[in-house]
């Protein structure tokens, strides 16, 4: 069985997302720390907006290079 080599599965587009215990003091219900493998680029977040803003950020810088091979 061959690795599935689709989009989905490209290293460069891994991220790690840690969510705060929401019972934590001052803890907003919605706030973590999320981190990009490769590049180590990271954010602190409150809101599922800022979550996405930084997926966002990080996949534009890595637009060139992820689409290389890659059919739309």
């Amino acid at each position: 069985m061959k690795p599935d080599s689709s989009p989905k599965n490209l290293p460069d587009l891994v991220f790690v997302v840690q969510f705060r215990d929401p019972a934590e003091l001052g803890s907003a219900r919605f706030a973590g720390r999320a981190e990009h493998v490769m590049s180590g680029q990271n954010t602190e977040f409150e809101t599922p907006e800022e979550l996405v803003d930084f997926f966002g950020r990080v996949m534009n810088q890595l637009k060139p290079r992820s689409q290389k091979g890659i059919r739309q």
